[in-house]
């Protein structure tokens, strides 16, 4: 699934988002560019540099639709067609 950011993700909204991605047994990655992280690492998610309506790719294996939705009403992320 490919988003768009709402806000830079920084300390505050990183750690959010480490809460959201750790409360799933899948692994997540996030993909920015050339540049891929654990999406359950807080520095793997810092250095990505994601600033406001940067795409961004959610890799989850195997797929959920929960964690899409749960990343969708995070308020950090928006669909990338928004």
């Amino acid at each position: 699934m490919i988003v768009r950011a709402t806000e830079p993700i920084y300390a505050q909204s990183a750690a959010k988002l480490v809460e959201v991605t750790g409360s799933f047994k899948e692994s997540v990655y996030l993909k920015k560019g050339d540049r891929t992280a654990d999406g359950k690492s807080f520095l793997g998610i810092i250095a990505l540099s994601i600033y406001p309506d940067d795409p961004v790719e959610i890799i989850c294996d195997p797929p959920s639709i929960q964690l899409e939705e749960k990343l969708l009403s995070s308020g950090l992320f928006k669909s990338f067609n928004s």
